[in-house]
């Protein structure tokens, strides 16, 4: 009985083991699956931040601000599809400190949005400065990936 029960997990784990390792996705894999959920993000806030720009400069910060809101909107929805996409286990640590850069970024956005909301442009600046530095951090977290739209570039939408 005991070595029937012990043969049976055995076979168990001859197929479990392969078929675990056959779910892993390797890097090349989840650059795949995650650039095109980037790229609908940025050409969402392509859109999103079209003429915010130019709003901030002539003083319409209210207007602005809601461009921002938006942007955490679609932002934390990609994120959220980020998170879903199974990690590769050899680059799990870079993965989640990118992923945590781009929580912070969609923090800063939203903090963004709201001084402008409250006319504070000076310190929507300070903020941007902050959002700027990080957006480099999230980047070289991951610049082995060869990420394109997934490697956040401001000049995109100014």
């Amino acid at each position: 009985m005991i070595k029937r029960t012990f043969v049976g997990a055995l076979l168990l784990m001859l197929v479990v083991v392969p078929l675990a390792r056959a779910a892993e996705l390797t890097r090349e894999e989840y650059v795949a699956r995650v650039e095109p959920i980037c790229k609908r993000n940025t050409e969402s806030n392509e859109r999103i931040f079209a003429g915010a720009k130019e709003e901030v400069k002539s003083g319409q910060l209210k207007t602005a601000s809601t461009h921002f809101s938006r942007a955490v909107v679609a932002f934390d929805k990609a994120i959220k599809q980020l998170r879903a996409v199974p990690i590769p286990p050899a680059d799990e640590a870079k993965l989640e400190k990118w992923l945590g850069y781009l929580e912070v970024e969609s923090q800063y956005l939203g903090r963004i949005g709201k001084a402008l909301a409250a006319g504070q442009k000076g310190t929507a600046q300070t903020l941007s400065v902050r959002l700027n530095r990080n957006s480099n951090l999230a980047n070289n977290s991951v610049l082995s990936f060869g990420f394109d739209y997934c490697r956040i570039n401001p000049s995109r939408f100014s």
